[in-house]
């Protein structure tokens, strides 16, 4: 974990021994069981998993036929891959986008969507640190009609309640993911579901369920952005286990990777990525 005021991201949220515990946990494989096929020891893989080993690329490619990852792209993720676009900003003739880098524990994104149009926008998330947002909204000059929520962990919704205050924003959540808010569920005003659909200004928004990371995981999708939350990050994706952690590589196969490749992609946590570059190098998906 990072600390401090973090304005820019230099790496990705998730190294190479995150990778392999995110896929070795999904799946439910032991630390032995790994080693074993993989052709290491346990020991090894405790201290890959700690980030005291990078193997070398044979190795990697072994442990990535165990744990059903792509050994190219997770030998380039040791190798220190980043998207192009990490830190880049996103303004087209139809709409802009902003990022303020919360510090809330952890990390995390909040995003600033404005219909130019219009002047009207969106807020993705709020984590935290409201002020740091109500920054953003000012260097923006937005008018935010909706809080559109990816899901309800405390890291993405702990500014919620001043956010919705500051700026009158009607807020949107999956219902199935209200009791992860902590009583702030009677702040939402739209419940979101698959196919659900609204407009921000002249901007029309689409939803989609990924469930894994939670069971209400949405990501929202417009004129050539995507907002997925902790359903997929530059490189990996929220960490999930059993079924969950199957069905959201499915979902995020169908639902995110499919779009054209030139469509920016807006995670909950690190940099900034694009349908392309996620198709090219991210290890959880073939």
């Amino acid at each position: 974990m990072r600390r401090g005021y973090v304005v820019a991201y230099a790496t990705l949220e998730d190294f190479f021994g995150d990778i392999v515990g995110k896929a070795r946990q999904g799946q439910g494989i032991s630390e032995a069981d790994l080693a074993r096929t993989a052709g290491l020891t346990p020991g090894e893989i405790g201290q890959i998993e700690s980030y005291a080993l990078t193997p070398d690329d044979e190795r990697i490619h072994a442990l990535a036929k165990a744990l059903n990852l792509n050994g190219e792209k997770l030998a380039g993720i040791a190798r220190g891959w980043v998207p192009v676009h990490s830190n880049a900003s996103f303004e087209r003739a139809a709409l802009a986008v902003d990022r303020t880098i919360l510090n809330v524990g952890m990390e995390v994104n909040c995003y600033g969507l404005k219909c130019k149009r219009t002047g009207e926008g969106a807020l993705i998330d709020a984590g935290g640190q409201a002020r740091r947002i109500l920054d953003m909204v000012d260097r923006m000059q937005v008018r935010v009609t909706h809080i559109l929520l990816t899901h309800g962990h405390g890291d993405h919704v702990g500014a919620l309640r001043e956010m919705k205050e500051a700026t009158g924003g009607r807020v949107c959540c999956c219902e199935r993911d209200f009791s992860l808010l902590g009583g702030l569920e009677p702040l939402v005003d739209e419940v979101v579901e698959e196919g659900w659909e609204t407009e921000v200004g002249a901007l029309k928004i689409e939803a989609v369920s990924l469930p894994g990371h939670t069971s209400g995981g949405i990501g929202y999708g417009t004129d050539g952005v995507f907002f997925s939350g902790d359903a997929l990050f530059a490189g990996s994706l929220g960490g999930a286990r059993g079924a969950a952690y199957t069905g959201q590589i499915e979902a995020v196969r169908r639902k995110v990777l499919c779009r054209d490749e030139k469509v920016w992609i807006f995670p909950g946590h690190g940099p900034i990525t694009t349908v392309e570059e996620e198709r090219a190098h991210n290890p959880f998906f073939a």
